[in-house]
């Protein structure tokens, strides 16, 4: 028995972050249904393609079932208050205030089914001079700082290599639905969770805000550095580069040691880390000096011997040949109609037993709309056909 079985989830949600996070709850269990429109949610339409199928929408909506409504006829808009009736989760990303001039807001919703949970994400929040702008990962990674604090020093600022806020957002927005029904199990009913994209990826730029607020330190791009502690960079080896991170003044000396300098142990320029800091371009040369006439491999075997945190920088096709990838399991194969097996990232958070998580396959476009609708709200063949009829399917 998976974590989340016979939890009951409506995802209304496109492209990312909502499409995510009913992943993540699928993966663990839940009858997780997307809700699409009958022409289809627009990531179905974009690329990169997999005979004819998205490798887009497949990576973000495994383990769901689908359902096509039309919600701008009376009777699909019925249709989907009947399922948000019956949910347990449903969770949406339209602009806030859609879902309340749809008729289907959650203090609407809550006064039919006062256990569903309405998990509401937006890119700005649902209050505030910049409610109702559009936004995507992009313009958030900006807005936020994050983009401000990400690339060399007298480069201008970069994206993430990934949608990282929407990402997050997914996690967070699941880790609140999950919240919510342990708090529904304790009162009896639902909540409505709110989150945005530019609250989520502020929530981990470290001590910035705080450092800004209190000091009046306004924190600049440092390229690969670690802006807090010295040594902690990207270094160039022989046939590579690999990160350093030295945390504590215990694992500083020992590489102090192990580069075959450690009389910089006494040296007043290295004594603690904030003189470390200060004299950082020093510090640089030292450890590339010795790091530049190894090979990544000796490099990092000789920290890991000692115990120093360092790993080499993969790209891609050497990360999925890296032998910790495939002990990881990161990837498992899906079996998708009409393309045959596709290679997904696995669930990455682990329990044992029954309750692991497992990935299932994305939903051809309306292919469970008969069978959600009977075993949801208990209707039959003909009152399925009269939906049809009715343009509601």
């Amino acid at each position: 028995m998976r974590a989340l079985a016979g939890v009951r989830v409506l995802d209304m949600a496109r492209f990312v972050a909502g499409p995510f996070c009913c992943q993540v709850l699928g993966d663990h269990g839940a009858d997780v249904v997307k809700v699409e429109r009958p022409d289809g949610e627009p990531s179905r339409r974009m690329p990169p393609f997999v005979k004819g199928e998205s490798l887009y929408f497949m990576a973000y909506n495994g383990s769901k079932r689908g359902i096509a409504v039309n919600m701008r006829s009376p009777e699909g808009l019925d249709l989907l208050k009947q399922l948000l009736a019956k949910a347990d989760v449903v969770v949406e990303n339209f602009r806030p205030g859609t879902m309340e001039a749809m008729g289907v807001g959650y203090e609407a919703m809550a006064a039919l089914n006062p256990r569903l949970i309405m998990v509401s994400i937006s890119g700005f929040g649902s209050e505030g001079p910049y409610r109702d702008r559009p936004a995507f990962d992009e313009i958030i990674q900006g807005v936020s700082g994050l983009m401000s604090l990400t690339g060399e020093a007298d480069g201008p600022p970069l994206l993430t290599g990934t949608y990282i806020s929407d990402f997050l957002t997914g996690v967070y927005a699941a880790l609140g639905a999950v919240l919510a029904l342990q708090s529904r199990a304790q009162t009896g009913r639902g909540q409505w969770v709110r989150i945005s994209l530019m609250q989520s990826l502020i929530s981990i730029l470290n001590t910035t805000v705080s450092r800004f607020l209190l000091l009046g330190e306004a924190p600049r791009r440092q390229g690969n550095r670690n802006p807090l502690i010295a040594p902690g960079n990207i270094y160039q080896a022989k046939d590579g580069h690999v990160m350093l991170e030295l945390l504590t003044q215990e694992m500083w000396e020992e590489c102090a040691r192990v580069i075959g300098r450690a009389e910089l142990i006494q040296d007043p320029r290295f004594r603690d880390v904030v003189k470390r800091r200060e004299n950082v371009e020093a510090l640089d040369r030292e450890v590339r000096a010795w790091m530049g006439t190894r090979s990544v491999d000796e490099v990092v075997t000789t920290m890991a011997q000692h115990s120093l945190p360092c790993g080499p920088v993969l790209d891609i096709p050497s990360l999925v040949k890296d032998p910790q990838f495939q002990a990881n399991r990161t990837v498992v194969e899906v079996e998708c109609p009409g393309v045959g097996a596709v290679p997904l990232l696995a669930p990455p958070v682990q329990l044992g037993g029954d309750a692991a998580p497992a990935r299932g396959r994305p939903p051809r476009l309306g292919e469970h709309s008969e069978a959600v609708i009977a075993e949801w709200l208990g209707l039959g063949s003909e009152e399925i056909d009269r939906l049809r009829r009715a343009g509601a399917l």
